[in-house]
């Protein structure tokens, strides 16, 4: 019997601990992840906007934190569904043994559509909340300084990483156009690898397809084995076939969505609101809120420097690599199920203080809400259809308080390619 004992006790291990598997195995997915799928929420309250984040004020104010609430934590997050917030939560659960109140395993949980408990999904869309902090965006931003936001075989590695390293990652995709702000994004969470030759593939559990519903959406997509991402080993470009009628995300390093792997150590961590943590330099983190139904921007320019956001056409980042622009970054919200319907927003988190030609296109009326250097300046406008500009705050900026901007136009450095436009400061 003593000689049985080892050999029951390492049984026992590889039964009870659901963090490691060595292949694709639709169990670990059936031991992990939730009984429900993905589920949206049309409004959050400033309350969980309060737990969300550290250092946030009692009732709504009217600072960059009270736009910033209005603008695009309060619908344009949750609206088009929880993927992120599902997903985090999930694997801190698995990590840990459980979180904010709820206990491993996670499909123990009931729900039709939705968790039945209120207070689990009170918990999901906190967690939710953290793509918008300063540790993801931080993390988001390198990414982005690097180029390979859109790289299939980055983010392979990058899983292969994270996995070896039990820090447990999750995957943000993104559709084809997933260079520009406002695409619908989507997070996945990889748990397995596997190269064939010139063929990788990372298995993943999508909240969008429950293993506890059937059929091809739900249980048959995982004991089939078609739950991967498809990379190609040479060009890095990548593919994943999204539930429903979404169709086929696809993307390579030169265009398309985005694909990036990020550890839970980032992902699952609590931390301020951007604009929060006042850095001074290179590692300060603006922001740039674009608020109204009918507002686009057209570029983003470094006045010093002349790189830019978009490419020529203004319909995708520009990757040629002495024109980009590597510290701004456009917001997309990892929901994954449908856009988020009501007001538009459109956001850009920048890495330092750059002074920025910002241009837009608006019918109607709109909002500009800028955070830098700890200064806020909010600007109201009404658009005709006409190209204006307008400049990041400059450090000397005193104006902290809401006010409508009717200064008459002022002339940029390079000013002679505006003419026709507005400029505002």
């Amino acid at each position: 019997m003593k000689a049985k004992l080892p050999v029951l006790l390492l049984i026992m291990l590889i039964v009870t601990n659901p963090k490691r598997i060595s292949a694709q195995d639709p169990a670990w997915v059936r031991d992990n992840t939730w009984f429900f799928d993905n589920f949206t929420k049309d409004t959050l309250s400033w309350d969980l906007f309060r737990e969300t984040f550290i250092g946030v004020a009692p009732a709504p104010s009217a600072d960059f934190d009270g736009f910033f609430y209005d603008a695009l934590y309060q619908t344009k997050l949750a609206a088009p569904g929880l993927c992120y917030g599902m997903d985090v939560m999930a694997m801190l659960i698995m990590k840990n043994g459980g979180h904010l109140g709820f206990c491993h395993p996670p499909y123990v949980y009931s729900g039709v559509g939705r968790p039945d408990d209120p207070n689990l999904e009170t918990a999901i869309e906190i967690t939710h909340g953290n793509q918008i902090n300063h540790g993801f965006l931080s993390f988001m931003l390198d990414v982005l300084a690097a180029n390979e936001l859109r790289n299939g075989n980055y983010a392979y590695l990058k899983v292969q990483e994270f996995l070896s390293k039990d820090d447990q990652p999750v995957i943000c995709i993104s559709g084809s156009q997933g260079g520009i702000t406002g695409d619908s994004g989507h997070v996945i969470v990889p748990y397995a690898i596997e190269q064939i030759g010139n063929t990788r593939k990372i298995y993943v559990y999508d909240p969008n397809r429950s293993y506890y519903v059937a059929g091809t959406d739900g249980k048959d997509f995982y004991d089939t084995h078609q739950n991967f991402i498809l990379i190609n080993a040479t060009t890095g470009s990548w593919s994943y076939l999204m539930a429903g009628s979404m169709g086929t995300w696809f993307g390579d390093p030169g265009s398309g969505g985005r694909i990036v792997a990020a550890p839970l150590s980032v992902v699952g961590k609590k931390d301020r609101l951007p604009q929060s943590l006042l850095a001074e330099g290179a590692i300060a983190i603006n922001t740039i809120l674009i608020y109204g139904n009918n507002v686009k921007v057209e570029q983003i320019t470094d006045l010093k420097s002349g790189r830019r956001l978009m490419n020529e056409k203004g319909n995708d980042i520009e990757t040629h690599e002495d024109r980009r622009l590597k510290n701004v970054l456009p917001f997309i919200s990892f929901a994954g199920i449908i856009p988020a319907s009501g007001k538009k927003g459109n956001a850009y988190f920048i890495r330092g203080n750059s002074q920025l030609d910002i241009q837009i296109r608006a019918f109607g009326d709109y909002k500009i809400g800028m955070m830098f250097n700890g200064k806020f300046k909010l600007i109201k406008g009404h658009g005709n259809g006409n190209i204006e500009h307008y400049g990041s705050p400059r450090l000397s900026t005193t104006a902290s308080h809401q006010k409508k901007i009717s200064a008459p136009p002022i002339l940029l450095n390079n000013a002679s390619k505006f003419n026709g436009s507005k400029h505002r400061p």
